[in-house]
């Protein structure tokens, strides 16, 4: 039986990017009756709607790159400001987040229901596997252990409130991750004997636990978890925040996009980037265009929803813009 929804938090009806915009704090719908707190609870619910928190979702939290990232990063736009410091096992990924998404949806489903909620969950590897669409060969039990070392190595420090706190000391995006039960064997590929973890445990920060008890949260679209590139995933994510549930369209500058998302090579290169995903298009949900007659770029993100788009245009006026930007049918033809 489904369990009805709470309400969730909403992004205010920004319709272009700026750096007024970024200084805003999320409206909350305060949870009433804060629910009763375990130890720990099990991450036994089925077919929940994945969940995101408003937090980490316009900012460059986890890193982008395929590869081992060491490097320090540091975002700030108005008074906000994140310090991402990765340990030696590197920063954590967009693809470690599935992690938090997953944790996260099993935490709201829970408030919705009425059950006991706790920072720690236990959770069975196949479960987590299936739910976020990961790999589900031995590699993919194998690679649990380093996104937890990666998720518990990384610290970080900020002054983004959450759940209407404010965290004054650096922390990790998990406290703490403690391996149930597993198998050692031996990968040839690696060279050396490899743990496939088969149960874990892991404990929420509590600058991401505090805002799922206020439902600082978004839902992502399932196929979220089917993108392939950490870019794509991060574009979705930030479109997903501003144009909420009743946004037909979103602008941004070409600069303060690659910003948000942590890109970190040229314009040029992004640029570049963006047109390959427009020409994919693979995001959920949105599709993405480039305005060029903007110096710099701007970035349109509009909805796959003719009806709301056809009557957005009508509304704002703005047909022959449309029609000038640079969309994956321009870029195909």
């Amino acid at each position: 039986m489904q369990a009805t929804l709470l309400s969730e938090a909403r992004p205010s009806p920004v319709v272009r990017s700026s750096d007024e915009g970024d200084t805003s704090t999320p409206r909350r719908k305060r949870n009433v009756g804060q629910p009763q707190q375990l130890e720990l609870v099990l991450a036994d619910m089925v077919d929940v709607a994945p969940k995101d928190d408003l937090a980490s979702m316009e900012i460059p939290l986890y890193s982008l790159s395929k590869n081992k990232d060491t490097e320090t990063r540091v975002y700030q736009r108005g008074n906000r400001s994140v310090r991402i410091i990765p340990s030696g096992e590197g920063a954590a990924t967009v693809f470690d987040k599935d992690l938090i998404l997953y944790v996260a949806s099993q935490l709201v489903e829970r408030m919705n229901r009425k059950l006991p909620v706790s920072p720690t969950v236990q959770i069975q590897t196949y479960d987590f596997i299936k739910a976020t669409d990961r790999d589900d060969s031995r590699g993919g039990y194998e690679n649990i252990l380093g996104m937890l070392r990666r998720l518990r190595g990384t610290t970080i420090e900020t002054n983004i409130p959450t759940g209407g706190e404010r965290q004054a000391d650096g922390f990790s995006l998990i406290t703490n991750y403690s391996v149930i039960s597993g198998k050692r064997s031996f990968n040839k590929k690696k060279g050396e004997n490899v743990e496939r973890v088969l149960s874990f445990t892991v404990t929420l920060s509590d600058w991401i636990y505090n805002g799922l008890l206020e439902l600082e949260v978004l839902t992502l679209d399932r196929k979220y978890f089917q993108l392939g590139k950490a870019i794509e995933r991060k574009l979705y994510e930030v479109a997903r925040k501003h144009c909420g549930t009743d946004k037909a369209m979103w602008e941004v500058g070409i600069d303060l996009l690659a910003e948000k998302i942590g890109f970190r090579r040229d314009r040029p290169k992004f640029r570049s980037e963006l047109r390959a995903i427009i020409k994919a298009d693979t995001l959920p949900e949105y599709r993405m265009a480039l305005d060029q007659s903007r110096r710099p770029d701007m970035v349109v993100f509009y909805t796959r929803d003719a009806a709301a788009l056809s009557k957005h245009i009508r509304t704002q006026g703005c047909y022959d813009w449309f029609r000038a930007l640079e969309t994956k049918e321009t870029l195909t033809a």
